[in-house]
């Protein structure tokens, strides 16, 4: 009889009752056992259960306004269903449902739960609309159906509480505020916090595992983020759309797509943040968003660090870009990318790659150890300034198809391939700059270069090739300490030097094939075979220029070619100073050729032809002219 007693209904009044004869904020002390009743609170009231026992409260309770009710250690189960439009207190309370939809509705009223459960709603934990307020201390959330709370034109201030496996945890929409610090996200299935229309500023929290995305921010939606943690979930960690994010001191850490991904108009700013260890992209920019990054890491992921596209704009100051699978920094589809005091290493792939109308300036920076080139450019705008290219097992820089280049203070050394490589119809403006160690140069298919005020010294390979109708003009320049030829000049392009310097190379220091060179006040000296290897149907001006010490014969003219020397000086050749055959020709003009190593200073063979006006030259021996098999040397008298 004991057992059927307590399993009857209580009195639905009896709660009731005692709020109504009691005096507003009154205590109410229950009696730790099930009651299950509807109370409507008319006046300020305390409720209280049993620390020890349960006390559970189940059916409807009423809050209306400018009505205070607080409760303590109570239980509510299953159907309970509470609707506050003045202020509840929540502590040390239990809200669980099982057979509710929504276990908390606030309009326009304010809740303050601490130390609470709320858990097992078909829908929604708790519902905030028409500018509700709640505060939420040391709380738990788990298993609320379709998201643990729902807050629209509402403000939510949260601390040190956890919510887990629901289908979002929060809903946060049209210009509400939430506020969070040291909160626990984790295990929902699909997206876990979703802003849209609203604000949301965290401090120290930790958004994890979920099987959508971490942090998804719509429609004008603004984000501060403070030391907040991003780890495991299964799409992009943070996402965002025509809204402003801003992130501080955060990681974002082992996600199975993106790290971040702004998909359109929209505008974020990241400082002192490791973003690494993702199976996407670490960060994607969409859709004329704007990015700015400061003084982070960016580490790791399978696929690029940064990929930049349709008109997105993206700066960089001192960030670290490294160990990427993909290119470290992809810019395409007339994006634009800056960045200053950054270093891009130890990629897998390209280190930047700029393609299809985009842009990319670079300061003071460093883009070293890449498994690809340190930079491609493709139909696109490349400047960079200050800077060092090193050891990256492709080009420093690779210029195809239509792009424009320049490079200003800059020194490249130890790649593998050329450290500049240009392709089809590129433009290249070359200013005071060092490339050693490596292939410099390599211009190709119809590409202009202006290289001023550079040094290319110390390469193995060919130090400068220009070949394929190209145009290149070098002014103020060095190249010098090759172990094999200093320039090449091939295939109908055209190069111009003035007041620049060629010496000491292992093999020809100028190489003209099929081309045109002019070298105005210039000196080229000490090399190991020619200075100037001109052969088929090539043209050549040297003028106001001195030529000395080359261990073979100092210009040699073969096949058809052509050569004019004025005001120029040979000296000190180890062979004649200039051999000219196959029906090739020369006029030399006010100038001085003097050579005591050699019989004779000038020889033309094989149907050539030689024209010496107003100049010196001598050698020791006396005989300084030697022509056979219908060739000609003649000595003219202006």
């Amino acid at each position: 009889m004991l057992k059927l007693i307590s399993k009857l209904p209580i009195n639905t009044k009896s709660i009731q009752r005692m709020i109504k004869y009691s005096k507003s904020g009154n205590f109410i002390q229950l009696k730790p056992k099930l009651y299950k009743q509807s109370v409507h609170f008319e006046k300020n009231t305390v409720l209280a259960g049993d620390k020890l026992i349960p006390t559970i409260l189940e059916g409807s309770f009423i809050i209306p306004k400018n009505v205070t009710v607080t409760f303590q250690n109570i239980t509510f189960s299953p159907t309970a269903r509470m609707y506050i439009e003045g202020d509840a207190v929540l502590t040390n309370c239990r809200v669980i449902g099982g057979k509710t939809d929504v276990l908390i509705i606030v309009d326009g009223g304010k809740i303050k739960a601490t130390h609470c459960e709320f858990k097992k709603a078909r829908d929604i934990g708790i519902s905030l609309i028409n500018n509700s307020k709640a505060i939420i201390e040391n709380c738990t959330f788990e298993e609320n159906g379709k998201t643990h709370i729902l807050a629209e034109s509402s403000q939510i201030c949260m601390e040190n509480s956890e919510l887990s496996k629901a289908k979002h945890a929060l809903l946060i929409k049209n210009q509400s505020l939430l506020q969070t610090k040291n909160v626990h996200i984790h295990h929902h299935t699909d997206t876990q916090v979703v802003i849209e229309d609203a604000k949301y500023f965290d401090h120290e929290s930790t958004i994890e595992r979920g099987e959508g995305m971490g942090l998804q921010v719509l429609q004008k939606g603004h984000v501060s983020l403070q030391a907040t943690n991003f780890k495991y979930n299964a799409s992009a960690q943070i996402a965002g759309q025509n809204s402003f994010l801003i992130i501080r001191n955060s990681t974002i850490q082992h996600g199975k797509d993106a790290g971040i991904s702004l998909l359109g108009h929209c505008e974020a700013q990241l400082s002192y943040c490791e973003i690494s260890q993702h199976k996407n992209a670490s960060i994607e920019v969409f859709k004329q968003s704007n990015l700015n990054i400061e003084y982070s890491l960016i580490d790791g992921s399978d696929k690029q660090g940064l990929n930049i596209r349709q008109k997105s704009i993206v700066n960089l100051y001192d960030v670290i870009v490294k160990g990427h699978r993909g290119s470290q920094i992809f810019v395409i589809d007339k994006s634009i990318c800056s960045m200053k005091k950054c270093i891009i290493k130890e990629g897998y792939h390209v280190g930047i790659c700029i393609e299809d109308e985009s842009s990319c300036a670079v300061v003071e920076s460093e883009i070293c150890n890449n498994a690809n080139s340190a930079v491609t450019v493709f139909k696109s705008e490349f400047s960079i300034f200050k800077s060092i290219l090193n050891a990256n097992a492709g080009n420093g820089i690779l210029a195809m198809t239509d792009s424009s280049i320049e490079v200003d203070q800059c020194k490249f050394f130890e790649n593998e391939m050329p450290h500049i490589a240009c392709k089809s119809n590129v433009k290249i403006h070359l200013e005071e700059s060092e490339l050693f160690k490596g292939k410099s140069l390599f211009i190709v298919n119809e590409c202009e270069l202006t290289a001023v005020n550079s040094q290319f010294y110390d390469s193995h390979n060919v130090q400068v090739e220009i070949c394929d109708l190209s145009t290149a003009r070098f002014e103020n320049c060095q190249i010098y300490n090759g172990g094999s030829y200093g320039m090449k000049v091939l295939q109908n392009s055209n190069c111009y030097l003035l007041n620049s310097s060629i010496f000491r190379h292992e093999l020809s220091q100028v190489v003209v094939n099929d081309s045109s060179v002019i070298l105005k006040d210039s000196e080229v000296f000490a090399g190991s075979r020619h200075a100037f290897y001109i052969q088929n149907h090539s043209e050549v001006l040297i003028q106001d220029t001195f030529i000395s010490k080359h261990a073979q014969h100092q210009i040699w003219i073969d096949f058809e070619s052509t050569v004019d020397l004025k005001g120029v000086q040979l000296t000190d050749g180890s062979l004649s100073d200039i051999y000219a055959q196959n029906q090739s020709s020369v006029y030399v003009a006010d100038s001085m050729i003097r050579n005591n190593n050699a019989r004779y200073n000038v020889q033309a063979v094989n149907f050539s032809k030689i024209e010496i006006g107003n100049s010196v030259v001598e050698n020791k021996y006396g005989d300084v002219y030697y022509s056979e098999n219908h060739s000609l040397i003649k000595q003219l008298d202006y």
